[in-house]
This record gives structure tokens, sequence and C-alpha cells, in this order.
């Protein structure tokens, strides 16, 4: 039988008096380890559900002291909430697609997207004004290599119909994507 199985069973007040005891060890575990979107109350919660569970699980057989049981196991627990969080990164990572491969993709259906989505219409609004400043922005060689470009052309048609080197074409592209990925993240 467990000997901390009456405080298992409803004796709540016994359980926070003994949990208190712990929080410097949360607190601790909190400035070592980093969980996105965690406050005290998370990581006190946290440690209440797993100092439960090691309760639960103690055995005057481990020869260890409920303390370092606990320690233990919420050390344990917090480094596979962390683990989880990095998956969880990854996993957005990999399905992101970067602006140039949307651009290559869909040429110029990709700035379709910007009136017809359910999202906010102040937002579409800003796009289109951020978007209007790339023609002013842009040289007219710049305007031109790009809007050649989206059409579907590839670089070295471009500079065969511009009679330019294929190396000032794609610079000339290079600086309009750049462009615009100032204009649409600033």
């Amino acid at each position: 039988m467990n000997k901390y199985e009456d405080i298992l069973t409803g004796d709540v007040a016994t359980f926070d008096r003994m949990y208190r005891k712990y929080y410097p060890l949360v607190y601790k575990f909190q400035k070592k380890y980093y969980l996105r979107g965690f406050d005290r109350e998370d990581w006190l919660q946290e440690g209440r559900i797993i100092f439960h569970r090691s309760l639960e699980k103690y055995e005057d057989t481990h020869n260890v002291s409920i303390g370092k049981f606990f320690k233990l196991n919420f050390e344990n627990h917090i480094r596979s909430l962390i683990r989880k969080q990095c998956a969880a990164k990854r996993t957005v990572d990999m399905h992101s697609v970067s602006l140039d491969q949307k651009l290559e993709a869909q040429g110029e259906s990709f700035f379709d997207y910007i009136g017809t989505g359910d999202g906010d219409v102040l937002e579409q609004m800003i796009i289109r004004e951020k978007l209007e400043q790339l023609s002013i922005m842009l040289s007219p060689f710049e305007r031109t290599t790009f809007q050649e470009y989206i059409n579907g052309k590839e670089i070295e048609e471009i500079a065969e119909e511009t009679e330019s080197r294929e190396k000032a074409v794609r610079s000339a592209y290079d600086r309009a994507k750049k462009k615009l990925k100032t204009i649409i993240y600033d």
C-alpha cells in the first residue's frame, strides 16, 4: 500500500501543504528551461499534476525520497514538453513556402489571393497599398524584368528580348524581389 494513499484519496489540504514545499523546485526548473507560452501559474499547475502522479507511483522500495522522485519525474516531464514544442515548430517549418517559391510556382496568380480570402479587409487593403509602391520603387529595367518573369518567361528569354546580358537580367530580378520583400514585410 502506498504511504500517501490518504492524501491521494481526498485530503486536499495536506496535498497542497506538501506540494508547496516543492514550489522552489518548480521555480528552479522555470529558470532552467523555457516553455513557450508558459507563465508562473502554468509551471505550478504542471508541477501539481506531476507531483500528484509521483505520489501515486511512489513506492518505499525505490530507496529515494518523494522529493527526489518528484524532481526526476518533473524534469523528465518538462523535457518531454520541450521536445513536443520543438517538434511542432519543425512541422510548421517543413510546411512553409518562401515568397520566391510562390512567385516561381504561381507567377502572377500569386497576387490573386489578395482580394479573395476570408481574412481581414484592412490587412488586404494594406497589402494592396504596399504592392502599389512596388512599381514606383523599381527602375524601368527592374520593372520590365520582373513583369516578364511574372508572366512566365525565363531569365534567358528576357535577356534575349531586352538585348541584355543574363547576369544583368538576373541582378535586376533579384533586386526587384528584394524590394518586394522589403515592401511586404515593412
